[in-house]
């Protein structure tokens, strides 16, 4: 039996699309990215080293995108991560 492709024709209403100064906005204030180098400076380490060996251990704590060559940490991610592994100290 031949498999029937299905096509879906989506249309693009220009009501639905963004200006270019909305896109702009958008990554200004919500889209925040830092490299390597900054996220290290964030969390206290001397150079982007440790980060850059948990990347190519599979074992990275904070979630990335790496764009060609380059490696990328939404800020978002990273206060998320850092939020759900914070440890309260208790008085014994």
């Amino acid at each position: 039996m031949a498999e029937e492709k299905v096509s879906v024709k989506v249309k693009v209403r220009t009501a639905n699309l963004l200006k270019d100064n909305e896109v702009q906005r958008l990554i200004d204030e919500q889209c925040k990215l830092l490299t390597s180098k900054q996220l290290a400076h964030v969390i206290g380490l001397k150079s982007d080293a440790a980060l850059r060996k948990q990347r190519s251990n599979g074992r990275s704590l904070f979630l990335y995108c790496r764009l060609g060559r380059r490696i990328f940490y939404p800020m978002d991610m990273i206060m998320k991560t850092l939020n759900e592994n914070k440890v309260v100290n208790e008085l014994r």
